[in-house]
């Protein structure tokens, strides 16, 4: 049996994965502050990015935000007209929430200065598919 998960030399797997996450939060949220949001604004953002709407335990579900965080954040973003909220048409006890078209042209322009940030981490291709897995 391998040392997966255990500390080796000092360093768990979870401290690790949590010390790269804060390090690459840390420069996003730089470019990010600089454009008025925030890191769980963002990541609304780019949820919504490319989707007709999403529910809010959709986008719950790839932010990882919490249902108090994510009301306020979603209410922020509608409140700078980024985003609306509409009724499902198939559900309408569901309210979707939409990239306005303010949202899609900051997240065009936002999206290029974070992949940037990312760019410059220099992170293997196969690090990174093992890392999208783990959320899986």
């Amino acid at each position: 049996m391998g040392t997966r998960g255990v500390a080796t030399a000092g360093m768990s797997i979870t401290g690790s994965l949590t010390r790269a996450a804060r390090s690459v939060a840390a420069r996003v949220e730089q470019v990010l502050a600089k454009e008025g949001l925030t890191l769980d604004q963002w990541l609304v953002l780019d949820a919504l990015s490319g989707k007709g709407g999403l529910a809010m335990a959709d986008l719950a579900d790839r932010t990882l935000a919490t249902a108090p965080t994510l009301t306020r954040v979603v209410d922020k973003l509608v409140t700078t007209a980024q985003a609306y909220r509409e009724v499902d048409a198939a559900d309408r006890r569901r309210v979707l929430v939409h990239l306005s078209a303010r949202g899609r042209a900051t997240y065009r322009r936002v999206a290029a200065k974070v992949s940037e940030v990312e760019a410059g981490l220099d992170v293997p291709e196969e690090l990174l598919v093992a890392l999208r897995g783990l959320g899986d």
